[in-house]
């Protein structure tokens, strides 16, 4: 069995049986032995990984004419292509000596 999520508002109609459950919980302390303290190195690597696939936003100028054709084309989404299409160019540097 998967885990089981519920949202509890002021509004939620808890039975008695769920409230004593939940208060159970309050006095019972988290085991926390069997989970091994994590290495600075370790830190940095998903600090690293964290970092690289963060984006970043960035402001391009382009003509009315070249938007309007990838909205016409592609529709909603269209600048997640474009980024797509921009990440796979820095694979390819020929594409780039082409618009040089």
């Amino acid at each position: 069995m998967g885990m089981v999520r519920h949202t509890i508002t002021e509004e939620t109609q808890l039975s008695e049986e769920s409230l004593k459950r939940l208060a159970a919980l309050d006095d019972r302390p988290i085991d926390l032995s069997d989970i091994p303290e994590i290495t600075p190195e370790e830190i940095a690597e998903i600090r690293r990984q964290t970092d690289e696939g963060r984006r970043q936003m960035f402001s391009l100028r382009l003509q009315n004419k070249t938007i309007s054709w990838w909205k016409r084309i592609i529709g909603a989404g269209y600048t997640t292509v474009m980024a797509r299409l921009l990440e796979k160019a820095t694979k390819h540097p020929e594409w780039i000596k082409d618009c040089l």
